[in-house]
């Protein structure tokens, strides 16, 4: 059943991270409509496609931030987070690569999708961005997936969306990545193709998503214990 979910959850973040890197290197290149709500639409409709294929199998994470706020929450065994995590960085490295090979030269001369500060950000605001972008991703992840009164059905597109409004939110600072996968990827892939990663970014986006992810669940489990304290003292 584990390697099943290291499947599902290595095809699921290639889907994503495969379309919005072709979306940005097709946007870039000027091969495609132009703008950030493209590349935000990208993603956002990739998820929901990964979170309504896979969803029943591994959860449908498709990002470390999600599976390290899951297991802080105690919704998923710490022994499994290292094998979801290396399952979600090969799929963002797959799709990379399979974007590549899809888009040849250009995508590297495109920058590969590759999400890096944007011009004049300091790393104070760039840590921000990511935070409060993987915020509100794993807010919306904590609503409609975990919760068990969410209505049936739209959790993918919930989830699709909210990826989507950071996106359009914090693109111009940081790419909004708020997923190690989406971002290591396209890294790698430009190391050895000639490209110019920037690696000294990298920390960031490896930590801020981790530390919004955390704080949303922290929220969540405060809340949700807040309301069950209501509905007790309302029923005696």
């Amino acid at each position: 059943m584990f390697a099943r979910k290291l499947i599902a959850e290595v095809a699921g973040t290639t889907i994503l991270c495969l379309f919005g890197i072709s979306a940005a290197v097709s946007v870039a290149a000027g091969n495609g409509p132009s703008g950030l709500l493209v590349v935000a639409l990208a993603h956002g409709l990739a998820l929901m496609v990964g979170i309504y294929a896979f969803g029943a199998i591994s959860g449908a994470h498709f990002n470390p931030t999600v599976t390290v706020a899951l297991a802080v929450s105690g919704r998923l065994p710490w022994r499994e987070v290292p094998g979801y995590v290396g399952a979600q960085l090969l799929g963002g490295v797959l799709a990379a690569s399979l974007a590549h090979v899809a888009h040849g030269a250009k995508a590297v001369e495109a920058g590969l999708g590759a999400t890096a500060f944007g011009s004049g950000v300091s790393v104070t605001q760039a840590v921000v961005a990511e935070a409060l972008g993987a915020f509100i991703l794993v807010t919306a992840v904590f609503a409609l997936a975990v919760n068990p009164n969410a209505p049936r059905g739209l959790h993918g597109v919930g989830i699709g969306l909210a990826l989507a409004t950071q996106i359009l939110a914090f693109g111009p600072v940081t790419g909004a990545s708020v997923n190690l996968a989406r971002t290591f990827g396209p890294d790698v892939v430009l190391a050895f193709t000639g490209g110019d990663p920037a690696w000294s970014q990298l920390p960031v986006y490896l930590v801020a998503p981790v530390l919004g992810g955390v704080l949303a669940a922290g929220l969540h489990a405060l809340v949700t214990s807040a309301s069950r304290r209501t509905e007790v003292m309302s029923t005696r």
